[in-house]
């Protein structure tokens, strides 16, 4: 399969285990630490023989191994380091609270250290945590309106795609609604003589031109190969008309590399009262069609 290598998602790869296991040698590390401090520092407890006696290192435990795999499962996420810092920071420092609420079932500790290195290092962890999530969270965001913009966005010529022009249509309840399909004329002949690059480069030169046009009531997309869509909320069949016609106006007026011109061929239909999208696109479509058979560079109108 092509996309296996994306089928992870976020989540690291093989060669990303540095990246994940890291972190987590250092929790552990910066654990064994606290228990050498307290260990060395503080007299230890005299501990019952019921495990019933002594449950509070089960809970602490458990909040312990429950801190360090979200530590685990954060890292396995592929972001840049600078998204990481503030929630590791915040985790290592959680962490350690933990571990020094772990050996206080073990250890008689001081108040302060109750006070000012358990409860206030616990603050300063969820603090940390909480601007990493925010960091996170807009991040995930951003790419988020990333990918929804590239799904409804021509990679050539970076007008919206057919998906995009048909969704667009839907939603439009507007009666003043017109819509154009647009064909380049001869382009397979452009194709046959100059080969694909140029063939790339007429489509982006016409695909600009579309773009050109969008003022909130215009909005041109290309629906696949040398076809595009133009949608026009006017107040009338002669504003549409005049659009159409700068349409092929300046399209007679672009000159690829100095020697390459070329014409279009427009279908256009007003969109009836209660009419579907597919009856609209059909009428339209068939307009292309007679505008193809009549000579091409014209513009035919549906009257269906």
């Amino acid at each position: 399969m092509p996309f296996v290598k994306y089928e992870d998602g976020l989540f690291t790869k093989n060669e990303s285990r540095k990246t994940l296991y890291t972190p987590m040698i250092f929790s552990l590390a910066l654990c064994l630490l606290v228990m050498v401090i307290n260990l060395f520092s503080f007299p230890k407890k005299e501990i019952g023989h019921s495990w019933m006696e002594n449950s509070g290192w089960v809970v602490d435990t458990v909040q312990w191994l429950i801190l360090n795999f979200i530590l685990w499962s954060f890292n396995r996420l592929t972001v840049k380091a600078s998204l990481r810092r503030w929630i590791n920071l915040g985790l290592y420092i959680w962490i350690m609270s933990a571990a020094f609420d772990v050996m206080d079932e073990f250890i008689h500790q001081p108040l302060w250290v109750g006070y000012y290195i358990e409860d206030v290092s616990r603050l300063a962890g969820m603090l940390c945590v909480s601007i990493g999530i925010y960091f996170i969270v807009q991040y995930v965001n951003d790419k988020y309106a990333d990918v929804s913009i590239d799904s409804y966005r021509d990679e050539l010529t970076h007008l919206p795609n057919r998906r995009y022009f048909r969704n667009i249509l839907l939603e439009l309840d507007n009666k003043n609604i017109y819509v154009f399909i647009i064909d380049i004329d001869f382009f397979k002949n452009i194709n046959d003589k100059y080969g694909h690059d140029i063939d790339d480069e007429v489509l982006r030169a016409f695909g600009e031109l579309l773009s050109s046009l969008y003022d909130g009531n215009v909005t041109a997309s290309r629906i696949g190969g040398e076809e595009f869509a133009v949608i026009l909320q006017l107040p009338s069949t002669q504003d549409a008309s005049v659009v159409a016609e700068k349409i092929l106006s300046r399209t007679r007026d672009l000159v690829i590399h100095g020697e390459i011109r070329f014409t279009v061929s427009i279908g256009a239909g007003h969109k009836k009262e209660d009419e579907t999208v597919e009856n609209l696109l059909k009428r339209v479509d068939v307009a292309l069609y007679e505008a193809k058979c009549g000579g091409k560079n014209r513009i035919e109108w549906s009257t269906a």
